[in-house]
Formats: C-alpha cells, structure tokens, sequence
C-alpha cells in the first residue's frame, strides 16, 4: 500500500538554515508548531507544498535541534526532495544510520537505553500484550516495570534492618515482621522477572510457509486467516509475483503466514520476474517452521504438485496437505480425488490432509492448529534408552535379511538432529541394509513416537573395520608370523653391525 504522506526528518546544527534554503523563509527560533509551507529546488522551481514543524533544542525527541517535513508520498517527489539536499551541498548533511535519533536521544539523555529499545520493540513486534508492555516503558521509563518503587521500598528495608542491628535492645524490634517484608519484596521480585520472562516467550513465532502451484488460492487462504482483504488475489495466474508475509496473533499465539509465488513447470514460465519469484519461493522453504502445501481440488492431483511435495519432504520441513476449493466438488469427484491422493500421497500416513474451502473460509482453523502440531511433532525429543529398548524389539520381530551372506547387526541408536527427527542407528555391515527394512524402521518409529506432520530420516554409522584400508582388506598377520617378521630384522640389523 502506497503512503500518502512520506516524512523526513533532520536533527543536529544547522536546522534552520536548511529550511531557510529549501523555503526561502527565515524560521523563528522558538517556533514548534506545524506550518505549511513551499519547497523550492536549487533553480528556483517548485518542488511541493508540505507541512514543517522545527523543534528547538532540547525540547525534541533527541534533545537537538529537530525538523520534520512531510511531503505528498508520491515516490517522485521524495527523489527531487533528496537530490535538492544534495545539489544545495549542505555541510555535515548526510544519511542518518539505523537507530541513530534514538541513539542521538541517548546520547542527550532524553531516554534511557531501556526507553530506546522500547521504541524499537513497538516498531518490530507485533504482540498486542507486548506492544502495551513497551509503550508504558517507553512513556513511563523504570516506573512502567515497578523497579523504582521496588527500589526505594527495599531501600527503606535496608535502613530499618541497619538501625535494628546497630540497636538490637531496643524493644520495637520485630523479627517476623521484618521477614515478612523481605519475602512480598522477593515476591515482587519474582514477578517482575516472570513477566519479562513471558513478554521473551512472546516473542517465538511460528513461520508458516504456503507452497503451491499457481491460482490454487494461497493469497485467498491468508485473507480468510486473518480477516482481511490484505492480498491482492485473482483468478488470472501468477498475481503474486513475490514472498509475503503477514503477522497475527491468535489466542496469544503469534504466526506469521508467508504467501509464495506460484510454482509452475520450467516450460510454461518465460517472465524473468516470475523465475526469480518462484526461485525466492524455494528458498524461503528452509526458512520456514511449517509448510502448507494448497492443492487446488478442481484440478486434481498434478504432477507439479508432487513435485513441491517432494522438495518439501527433502527439504525435512513439517508439512499439512490443504486441499481447497473441496466444497466446489460433487461427492463422485470427491471420491476419485480421495483415491487419487491416498494412492500416490497416502502412504505416507504421517502426514496430515485437510479439506478446506479459503473463500468460503471451512476448515480454516483447523489448518492452523494441524500446523503448529506438526512444527511441535518435528521437535520430539528420543531418548537414547527407549530408543535402544525399541531397535532391540524391531530386529528381535523382524531381523535384517542377509546380504551377501552377512547378516546386518544393529547395535545402538541415539538421536541426532531435530527438525526433522534424526535417528542415528550404529552396528556392522549396514550397507547391506535394503531399504525395504530401512522403511519398517521408519515406519516403526514414526508410529511409536507419533510422529504426525512430520518425516523422520534414519542415519546409518558403520563400524571401521581394523584390517581394511583405503577399501583395501589387509591379511592378517598371526603371533607367529610376527616374531619370525622381528628376528629377521634383528639378523638384519647384525650383518649391517659386522661390516
């Protein structure tokens, strides 16, 4: 969305006569009210009628002398405004550095440091609980988080328990009272920590990636979560041209939803835009918690739309199936769909399918929480023992088969990495493993741990063998065939002596 307004901002010496430059005006001194007024290029012609308001030092937000210009946002108008400052050669004008006026407010105490982080948190975070907390440290500085008070009632507390001590006969002591007010302090304490310790938490969000091929409704999808009309959506293919992301919340769970440019087939895309759009597309995959794949049901199971799957499942990134526009469907064409996809999709048991309808927005809220089951799935944490206690059961049930006359042995598994769930199974002769039975165990740990949303990859450490090298089996040498190897170096080592 286009500003109508675009707002430039001017601290440190020399204020005042930039605005006598750019409006041929002299500005009083004591001026801090808003004026409209006209900006001229450096030839004289007129570059746009704005509001100006100058703030005199230090009563301005970084305690320097300040100005403001808003200009009509119009993306024209700010190049001209930039290239007037330049062509004017204003010494000490240059670009201000991320964060400086709040950097300049410190410099000047006009805020503290705790007040300048504030203004950052408002800017960047989108919890509503933490917005409140940042603003009230923002306006209210230490009083926002109870800490002065804190500090001056515990300070108190500290002179009433040095004058008892210097005083200890004086009967108006009182031992119970005074522990009493030390443990409501601690317990303020406490609570001041574990309501910096929740705002931190809220800070988690969950990413949800949605993927798909083109006009399968991702942007109609977003609008239907949020409630809003924030993406452009079409019927013509390939509106959304870049990587969008929307923040929101629901019952303080915080997500940001991320909609994809449509994936095509090579052949069919010839917009360079749209190549570099779907290449983002993929990329964007590895920086997601969560991935929705929208499968369009008028069009049925394509093969482009497994080919996403399969680079989602490679990519090991916690996945739900969103099959939309499934209200559109007869129950005939339902049925054949269902098939369709538990034929080429459904084996794959762990993954979840829904059936959703964006515009008509069934099955929406589901979708959000078989998501966020299937990004906690991928975190499951196995522990080594009953990891162990299960390959035991799963070889005892059903033994590796032989390969090349050499049975398999599976001796101990661990977890590696999460995300997705590693498990990394050590012994002899794994290579031989088919993957018929590196499949059963997949499938054996998938539904032991009830893995849902989620895929698992099975890592296989082989033992070294001590007599190969290089690939290269070296023979064994025996006690005998050793001691004769050392006294024919000895005979060796005595004819070298006597010559």
């Amino acid at each position: 969305m286009k500003s109508p307004v675009i707002g430039y901002r001017v601290s440190g010496d020399g204020v005042l006569d930039i605005l006598k430059k750019l409006t041929n005006k002299n500005f009083s001194k004591d001026h801090s009210r808003v004026k409209i007024v006209k900006l001229f290029k450096r030839d004289g012609s007129l570059l746009d009628e704005c509001s100006v308001v100058y703030f005199k030092s230090p009563k301005s937000f970084t305690g320097e002398d300040v100005c403001e210009v808003f200009l009509h946002g119009s993306p024209l108008i700010a190049s001209q405004f930039e290239q007037t400052l330049k062509d004017f050669k204003i010494p000490g004008l240059r670009l201000a550095k991320n964060g400086e006026f709040s950097y300049r407010s410190v410099l000047n105490s006009k805020n503290s440091l705790k007040q300048a982080k504030a203004i950052n948190q408002i800017i960047s975070n989108d919890s509503f609980s933490s917005l409140e907390y940042n603003k009230k440290l923002l306006f209210e500085g230490d009083q926002a988080s109870g800490l002065v008070v804190l500090r001056d009632e515990i300070v108190d507390l500290f002179s009433e328990i040095t004058a008892s001590i210097d005083f200890v006969d004086d009967e108006e002591f009182n031992f119970k009272k005074i522990m009493k007010k030390v443990k409501l302090y601690f317990d303020k304490c406490h609570n001041i920590l574990q309501k910096t310790k929740n705002i931190r938490k809220e800070k988690n969000i969950c990413k949800i990636m949605l993927i798909g091929p083109v006009n399968v409704g991702k942007s109609t999808l977003i609008n239907s979560i949020i409630g809003e009309d924030r993406l452009i959506s079409q019927d013509e293919p390939g509106t959304t041209r870049d990587s969008i992301s929307v923040d929101f919340e629901i019952n303080g769970k915080r997500f940001k939803l991320t909609d994809t440019a449509g994936i095509r087939k090579k052949g069919k895309v010839t917009d360079v835009i749209e190549k570099f759009s779907i290449l983002k597309s993929l990329l964007n995959i590895d920086k997601a918690d969560a991935c929705i794949l929208v499968i369009d049901a008028l069009s049925g199971l394509t093969s482009q739309d497994l080919q996403i799957f399969g680079y989602v499942i490679e990519s090991g990134k916690p996945l739900v199936i969103a099959i939309n526009k499934w209200d559109a469907l007869d129950s005939y064409k339902k049925d054949i769909l269902k098939k369709e996809i538990d034929k080429k999709i459904g084996l794959l048991s762990n993954f979840e399918i829904i059936h959703i309808s964006a515009l008509k927005k069934i099955g929406i809220k589901r979708l959000l929480e078989l998501s966020i089951e299937a990004f906690d799935s991928s975190k499951t944490k196995m522990t080594t023992p009953v990891l162990n206690s299960l390959l035991k059961e799963l070889v005892i049930s059903h033994q590796p088969p032989i390969f090349k006359g050499i049975r398999p042995k599976l001796k101990f598994a661990h977890q590696g990495d999460s995300v997705p769930p590693t498990i990394i199974i050590h012994g002899n002769h794994l290579s031989g493993l088919r993957q018929d039975y590196i499949k059963y165990l997949e499938s054996s740990f998938i539904k032991f741990f009830n893995l849902r949303g989620t895929s698992l990859r099975i890592q296989l450490n082989e033992a070294e063998n001590p007599f190969e090298k290089n690939g290269i089996k070296v023979k064994k040498t025996g006690l005998v065939t050793r001691r004769r190897q050392i006294n024919k170096k000895r005979e060796e080592i005595k004819k070298k002596n006597k010559v």
